[in-house]
């Protein structure tokens, strides 16, 4: 669960921008969602990255470091200058195998590919909820300096979604409210 619910290998992978996970360098990483794509990611992303594989791992979780460093300020400009994607644990973006899921399932997959990477998204809020932090969409990215930062320069990938975990910041500007109150509607 919840993958079980599409009925496609994976097709959104993940760029991530690790700023301050413990037990992770900071630095660009790359998780490919299915195993196969592995040898396909790093023929696609700029050959100066090492792909080093994530020593304390999980076998079945194919997490890679590609280049060690503080990418903060890079996180925050390809997020259209969002604080948010710097200043948490870590941000992502989603890249999808478009042109590939598109030739393979028709046109219409573009919607699936969207329906994927909710799932990523909804997921990670999960996780992220259970661990004590919180997590959001980032909704306003730049696809070109994505591709540059992860050295993609086929139109085959595409950024497709961004998101950032991290400690939440409460705005101020919102006001919340108590859940129903049921007695007083009695």
């Amino acid at each position: 669960m919840p993958w079980d619910a599409i009925p496609w290998r994976p097709r959104i992978h993940l760029g991530l921008f690790v700023h301050r996970v413990d037990g992770l360098a900071p630095g660009l990483y790359a998780l490919a969602r299915d195993p196969d794509k592995v040898e396909i990611l790093k023929g696609v992303m700029g050959s100066e990255f090492c792909w080093q594989r994530v020593p304390d791992c999980p076998p079945g979780l194919p997490l890679y470091l590609l280049q060690e460093g503080d990418c903060r300020a890079l996180a925050t400009t390809v997020s259209c200058g969002q604080a948010i994607a710097g200043d948490g644990a870590f941000s992502l973006a989603m890249i999808a195998d478009y042109m590939a899921s598109l030739a393979t399932h028709g046109a219409a997959f573009y919607r699936n590919l969207f329906w994927e990477a909710g799932m990523v998204g909804q997921l990670l809020y999960l996780e992220a909820e259970e661990a004590g932090i919180r997590a959001t969409g980032i909704g306003c990215y730049f696809d070109d300096p994505v591709h540059a930062a992860f050295g993609i320069v086929s139109r085959e990938w595409q950024s497709f979604y961004h998101f950032t975990v991290g400690a939440p910041v409460e705005d101020g500007r919102l006001t919340t409210l108590p859940a129903y109150n049921f007695e007083e509607e009695q």
